[in-house]
């Protein structure tokens, strides 16, 4: 039943969070509980870490010069950034780092829009509108979704579950004059 499958999973572990991120990749109506959310935001921020800086240093031998932002859905690490400089198509290292850009670029495109999804359910958890999610746009928007993201979950949130008659069937009771 939707309603069951769209309700937050509280005190998720990290395989369960993960597992559902993947499973609700596509889904807006429902909510993520606080751990779903954060389980994602702290695998978001450790590949953000690996591909940003780890890799890139591996590859270098340097750190490389980049402005990190984090945000509700993710992380954005492209902005401005120099990762290995030039290197020729000659290069031994050409080839692992085509590999490496083609791994990241894929991981950020993979992860985007299920990112997105979390932050929305997990708003919905809170009982706010997904919509507080455009928030981001703005400069700070960024900052005040995550505070958002810390609340308690509301049971008003309920009311992104599904709909009426889905969540009046779960109760057991439906309205009167309707035959099931």
């Amino acid at each position: 039943m939707e309603a069951v499958s769209t309700a937050p999973l509280p005190n998720a572990s990290l395989p369960q969070a993960m597992r559902r991120f993947v499973v609700h990749a596509f889904r807006l109506r429902g909510r993520a509980s606080r751990s779903e959310y954060w389980s994602w935001m702290a695998v978001g921020f450790t590949a953000a870490v690996v591909f940003l800086l780890v890799i890139p240093r591996m590859l270098s031998g340097r750190w490389p010069q980049l402005d990190l932002g984090l945000h509700p859905f993710g992380w954005w690490g492209w902005r401005g950034i120099e990762l290995l400089g030039p290197i020729a198509p000659t290069d031994p290292l050409s080839t692992l780092v085509a590999v490496y850009l083609w791994t990241s670029t894929v991981w950020v495109v993979a992860t985007f829009i299920p990112g997105f999804t979390v932050a929305v359910r997990r708003l919905h958890d809170s009982n706010l509108s997904g919509w507080w999610v455009l928030l981001n746009l703005m400069p700070i928007g960024g900052f005040v979704l995550l505070l958002l993201a810390l609340r308690r979950s509301r049971p008003e949130g309920a009311r992104f579950d599904g709909d009426a008659a889905l969540l009046e069937r779960a109760a057991g009771w439906a309205p009167t004059g309707v035959v099931a």
